[in-house]
């Protein structure tokens, strides 16, 4: 019989918020051949903090934005509307951050590039091989492959990426135009590439899934999308579109009982410094500190807002207002529906990056 490591049918799975088709029984056991006992540990820790089945005195999960720009703007993310600025967080802020987390951890946890574009830093490699060699057990890069060049691909590689997200939405240039923007065949090609370059230098990692954001725009490439990178990645991933329209105007209703696993397991940290319980976009109303105060991740990991979170999922009552906005949709009888921020994605202006 297989083993969780061994390609073999597809498996389909359920999570929250997304459904999984995967080469593998679990694609974390991939990692797990490379990184060892410590890397299951950690997923031990992660999935069981996830659940509430335990309390940890130190986040597992960590979200670094290291430059707050992305050069797509897809309809359905607040990045429409606002781009960013620009802002790099310096590498002193980065370094500090990250010694601190490998010591809170002691290695045992996540750190991932989700916000924004990571690949507009031009020196994200250096950054993650500096958390490599602080022994962590999981990096991830989440990007939309635009600047997923066959260069880049070996250097991201060799610095040791353990996960590469590549967000993609579209089977169609004509539904990528209005999901993303841009050209598909170019970032199809880079992917293609970056598994090819991945099978020649020999290496079983980084881990990658191609994901697609179901909405109205192209839930009729479902299909089709799995049909095409099923058999070339590790896994694809289908998620549920979150309703940003209330993202500034946050609706006071009530809800069941419901559950979040980021306040027991995670912080996000903008290139700003803010420091936030999660990296949904509703965290904006989420700064619980800042590290030119002198905040720390696991001061706010242990201060009592994000005690306040976790008690609130854990008693089943009270929710943050932001919290029942960003993962519940409303009543019908208030008349409230999600709106797309744009009806199509504008294509990005060459910019300084």
């Amino acid at each position: 019989m297989a083993d969780a490591t061994t390609p073999s049918a597809f498996t389909r799975s359920r999570r929250h918020r997304q459904d999984r088709i995967s080469r593998y029984e679990d694609p974390n056991e991939i990692i797990a051949r490379v990184k060892g006992e410590r890397f299951r540990e950690y997923r031990r820790l992660f999935e069981a903090s996830g659940r509430g089945e335990i309390d940890l005195d130190y986040p597992v999960d960590l979200s670094i934005e290291t430059i707050d720009y992305c050069n797509y703007a897809c309809p359905y993310c607040p990045r429409v509307l606002d781009r960013g600025d620009g802002t790099r967080m310096d590498d002193a802020t980065f370094r500090r951050i990250v010694d601190e987390f490998a010591e809170g951890t002691g290695g045992l946890g996540a750190i991932g590039f989700d916000s924004g574009e990571p690949l507009l830093d031009k020196t994200l490699e250096s950054k993650i091989a500096y958390i490599d060699a602080k022994g962590i057990c999981d990096i991830i890069v989440t990007t939309n492959a635009v600047y997923l060049t066959p260069d880049r691909a070996r250097r991201l590689i060799e610095a040791g990426v353990t996960k590469l997200h590549i967000s993609l939405d579209a089977a169609t240039q004509e539904t990528y135009t209005k999901t993303r923007g841009g050209s598909l065949e170019n970032v199809e090609r880079n992917v293609r590439s970056f598994m090819q370059i991945r099978e020649e230098m020999g290496s079983l990692l980084p881990i990658v899934r191609c994901s697609f954001v179901k909405s109205e725009l192209n839930a009729h490439e479902i299909e089709s999308f799995a049909a095409r990178w099923a058999p070339i990645v590790d896994y694809v991933e289908f998620q549920d579109c979150i309703d940003h329209s209330r993202l500034d105007t946050l609706y006071d209703y009530p809800v069941e009982p419901f559950w979040c696993h980021y306040p027991f397991q995670s912080v996000t940290l903008n290139a700003k410094g803010d420091i936030r319980p999660c990296c949904s976009f509703y965290n904006k109303h989420l700064v619980f500190g800042r590290v030119a105060d002198g905040d720390t991740v696991g001061g706010v990991f242990g201060g009592e807002r994000q005690k306040e979170l976790r008690r609130q999922f854990k008693e089943g009552h009270d929710f943050d207002i932001v919290c029942r906005n960003c993962r519940v949709a409303p009543p019908a009888s208030l008349g409230i529906r999600p709106q797309p921020l744009l009806r199509e994605a504008a294509l990005p202006p060459r910019g300084k990056f």
